[in-house]
């Protein structure tokens, strides 16, 4: 999760790139190794400013082995916290939450894209599984006060919950 500048909501905007304009660095790189080794990329997520309405969101691009976007997932559930004297974070400060899911066809199978916090929800997993995905990714970075404990039985109740071969890949940033 946001792995193209530092996760620091104050200076988030100012590394937002543009996406569907073309003007993306991290999302043309990704788009490069994914046609140069022909395969496909879950890659990460990356802010992303839209420029006519000014808003930022936390995106996840999925790139095939042709190098093209085959999806693009924003974010549906903002994180935020408030532990006294020790940590207060919202997400929903800086960025805009999306508003659909993201379920898309690959070459290694139908994969449902969810961001971080979206793992809290167990409506989304089970959605995505109606929807006939095979794989979960959920790229994300914890912080030390929510931390790897919360992050571990986040993944285990997914994975109990879905039957069948479904499977869950996390990618883990511990911030």
């Amino acid at each position: 999760e946001i792995w193209s500048c530092p996760y620091a909501m104050q200076t988030m905007r100012s590394y937002a790139e543009d996406i569907d304009g073309g003007r993306s660095p991290s999302v043309s790189m990704l788009s490069e190794v994914a046609a140069a080794r022909k395969i496909t990329i879950v890659g990460g997520s990356i802010p992303e400013m839209v420029p006519a309405s000014g808003q930022l969101f936390n995106t996840c691009c999925v790139v095939g082995p042709d190098g093209e976007i085959k999806a693009k997932h924003r974010k549906l559930h903002l994180f935020g916290i408030d532990i006294p004297r020790d940590i207060t974070f919202r997400e929903s400060d800086t960025f805009t939450a999306g508003q659909e899911p993201t379920v898309v066809d690959t070459d290694v199978g139908r994969i449902g894209i969810g961001i971080c916090h979206d793992i809290r929800f167990p409506e989304l997993a089970m959605l995505y599984r109606s929807r006939g995905a095979h794989l979960i990714c959920y790229p994300s970075a914890f912080n030390m006060s929510t931390g790897q404990l919360l992050w571990d039985l986040m993944q285990k109740s997914r994975g109990c919950r879905q039957s069948g071969d479904l499977q869950l890949i996390t990618i883990l940033n511990v911030t």
